[in-house]
């Protein structure tokens, strides 16, 4: 027996079901959500934990378990917070290219509260630098490509730089200032 799409999303979202649906007011709108979704990001990263060592990202010969990847973004989010002074609501900006530290980064931006304002990694020095003051982003960060490429920019952004020459990071620290 072939079940259509409708039947399929029918049985996956019924009550009881892991992706059971739910409507929930938001700011005076309903919308439809998932019942046993997390309720924040930073909820889903705690629970990633479980998986451990497993792989949770594979970059070339690089390899970073869930728990890896907890731990740079828990640490990434506590520096965002206490010595860049992010807070709930800020902007925090990426240009970088396809980096495991793009993830780790987009992950501490969410943890921290702040708002990921992703850039094109292939965008010029000027449109870059429009995207950081269009955005208000308090903090940037960068790989070392795109740190060189904004070094004659100007804009008011506090700058985090990983991978400086495009190698990877040596030891636990994955960032420079």
């Amino acid at each position: 027996m072939t079940l259509t799409h409708e039947q399929v999303r029918a049985q996956l979202t019924a009550p009881g079901q892991l992706f059971e649906m739910d409507e929930v007011e938001i700011r005076g709108t309903t919308i439809r959500t998932w019942k046993h979704a997390p309720g924040h990001f930073r909820a889903l990263l705690d629970a990633s934990r479980g998986y451990g060592e497993r792989d949770f990202l594979i970059y070339e010969d690089e390899r970073l378990s869930f728990e890896e990847h907890y731990r740079r973004a828990s640490a990434l989010a506590t520096v965002l917070v206490r010595d860049y002074g992010v807070a709930k609501g800020d902007r925090v900006a990426l240009a970088m290219r396809n980096y495991p530290e793009w993830v780790v980064s987009f992950s501490a931006i969410l943890a921290a509260g702040a708002i990921a304002v992703p850039l094109n990694a292939w965008w010029t020095r000027q449109e870059l630098e429009f995207g950081l003051a269009d955005s208000g982003a308090k903090v940037l960060i960068a790989d070392g490509e795109r740190a060189d490429r904004l070094a004659a920019a100007s804009y008011d952004a506090r700058l985090i730089v990983t991978r400086p020459g495009g190698e990877p990071p040596e030891g636990p620290r994955c960032w420079r200032t």
